[in-house]
């Protein structure tokens, strides 16, 4: 094998005082070559993004600082490089693909300039005409359109697209992909892997790509290294860590990813129906303005879907499909423009104001990201127990019922005075639970409730999902963009597109036999499936 172009070396990085641990990293050591993808996997707090900062020269100092081990690059060791020195590295050898391209990217400035700062910055010659090559090398659509838009005017495909023609423009030695998947849909996600592999094998790259995703892994790798609690506890070629993995936590994290077989689940045909939805509409206007054109978007066009009790009707789509703005229409927090939402026979849309009062704590919503929906201010306790007070529950009865469903969530009732922040992601999604569960609703509405998740904790709370249900016979909607946490959970699915339901059955009939070509391609772009349906 030829020579790595970076050797990591017992690579140490510390963490403040009072942390519950002393390193973040600890004795870390891989090489990375030309022309290879190197997959680093872990969950959160694993220390797979700070390994990564640090080769970048970006730990947050001196709070995260490393105090042990060798970075060689070009028979340097980057740990010993001054900061000037470090600018001399960046963008020029070592491109980065960051996870979130919104915070990443500037909101002021448009796609061109920003790429055109980048060169101008190290003095690549070029000016705009490379910012076009650079725009269609990473085929971003109608370039010479997107150029002038502002960031928040792409979609999240597109971002992360304008991501990496940045991260590519200085033509560095070595790119680092910091989860730049995670929060993209899975037709978007196939298509920025296939990009990194293609523009990988043409620059002859050495390529880290960190992720929690095994499927991913499956797609796109070729060596892989597992971290857990800051150390590398296997490091091999894709085939053997995917399909003869040696550490049980690696055995853990390939055991958690979600297959497309659904369970076997018994038949609801003759339990009441809760829910009915019946031409379910909702455009959006925008005012328009000086430089802005007046926009209509329908969101919903003519939804009619219906949920049994005790069933769970799994809704997917990519992002913009309009699948949030239904489960929301459903919930009445916002109005639809038309059609009706039978609520054990009764029209919510015949309701306003006051009216709709006794049929709010009936069905409740678990919101995707947990920790904007949890007030940083109140104890969880208080955030729980404040739907019953709300409705009447004297409050040391409502705050007996937190504990007892902090206990049901699998949380220690003891942690009841603990504020948001000192939870972990999983835990947090867990007191989104209690809260929804807090008022004994009928029907749950769960807004990609697990899509931020690592996939140990997403298998845990799936599991939680699916035990609670059974044990109070709750209907559920379940919004996802991930047909594979559909497959484990959900009882029938409904496929949205462009805000219509283009498809809809049994869970196991519908991915075995779609029909409709979106659906199809949904279930195609899934990364590692061929891993997958080996695995099953």
């Amino acid at each position: 094998m030829t020579e790595p172009l970076l050797s990591v070396r017992d690579l140490t990085i510390d963490l403040p005082p009072g942390s519950d641990r002393p390193h973040a990293v600890e004795k870390v050591s891989f090489d990375l070559h030309e022309n290879e993808i190197l997959c680093l996997v872990g969950e959160s707090g694993s220390g797979k993004s700070l390994t990564a900062a640090a080769v970048m020269g970006l730990l947050p100092q001196p709070s995260v600082k490393p105090s042990g081990g060798e970075l060689i690059f070009e028979d340097r060791d980057l740990l010993k490089l001054s900061e000037d020195e470090w600018r001399q590295y960046r963008g020029k050898r070592f491109g980065m693909i960051f996870q979130e391209p919104m915070t990443a990217l500037n909101p002021v400035m448009r796609v061109s300039d920003q790429i055109l700062e980048v060169l101008e910055a190290h003095g690549e010659p070029g000016g705009p005409e490379r910012v076009m090559e650079l725009l269609e090398a990473v085929n971003l659509p109608d370039p010479e359109r997107l150029k002038s838009a502002y960031p928040h005017h792409l979609s999240g495909g597109q971002r992360q697209r304008v991501m990496i023609a940045m991260a590519l423009a200085l033509r560095p030695t070595i790119l680092i992909a910091d989860e730049p998947t995670t929060a993209l849909d899975v037709t978007t996600q196939a298509q920025i892997l296939a990009l990194i592999r293609q523009l990988q094998s043409e620059r002859q790259m050495g390529v880290l790509f960190i992720t929690h995703d095994f499927g991913v892994v499956a797609e796109i790798a070729d060596r892989v290294a597992v971290m857990q609690h800051g150390r590398i506890v296997e490091l091999g070629a894709k085939e053997q860590v995917l399909e003869a993995p040696m550490h049980d936590y690696t055995k853990r994290l390939i055991e958690a990813v979600p297959t497309l077989d659904p369970p076997e689940r018994r038949p609801l045909d003759r339990a009441p129906t809760v829910l009915s939805v019946k031409g379910l509409g909702k455009t959006y206007r925008t005012q328009g303005g000086l430089f802005r054109p007046r926009r209509v978007v329908t969101a919903a066009k003519n939804v009619t879907l219906s949920i049994r009790k005790g069933e769970t009707l799994g809704l997917v789509g990519e992002s913009g499909s309009g699948k949030t703005t239904v489960g929301r229409c459903i919930i009445r927090l916002i109005d639809s423009d038309a059609g009706r939402i039978d609520f054990h026979g009764v029209d919510l849309n015949a309701f306003r104001g006051r009216a709709l009062r006794p049929y709010r704590k009936r069905v409740q919503m678990i919101f995707q990201d947990p920790f904007a929906s949890l007030n940083p201010r109140h104890k969880v306790g208080d955030i729980i127990a404040a739907g019953p007070i709300a409705f009447g529950t004297p409050k040391p009865e409502a705050v007996k019922r937190a504990q007892d469903l902090l206990g049901l969530v699998g949380l220690d009732p003891g942690v009841i005075d603990r504020y948001p922040h000192e939870f972990s992601g999983g835990q947090r999604q867990r007191i989104g639970i209690a809260r929804a569960l807090a008022l004994q609703p009928e029907l749950l509405v769960a807004d990609e409730p697990v899509s931020a998740l690592d996939v140990s904790v997403q298998a845990q709370v799936l599991d939680l999902l699916a035990d609670i249900k059974r044990r109070l016979n709750l209907s559920m909607l379940f919004i996802t963009h991930d047909l594979r946490v559909a497959a484990q959970v959900c009882d029938r699915v409904a496929v949205m597109y462009r805000g219509e339901i283009v498809e809809q059955g049994s869970t196991g009939e519908l991915f075995r036999h779609p029909t409709h070509p979106y659906t199809r391609s949904l279930l195609d772009a899934i990364p590692g499936k061929h891993w997958r349906a080996k695995r099953a």
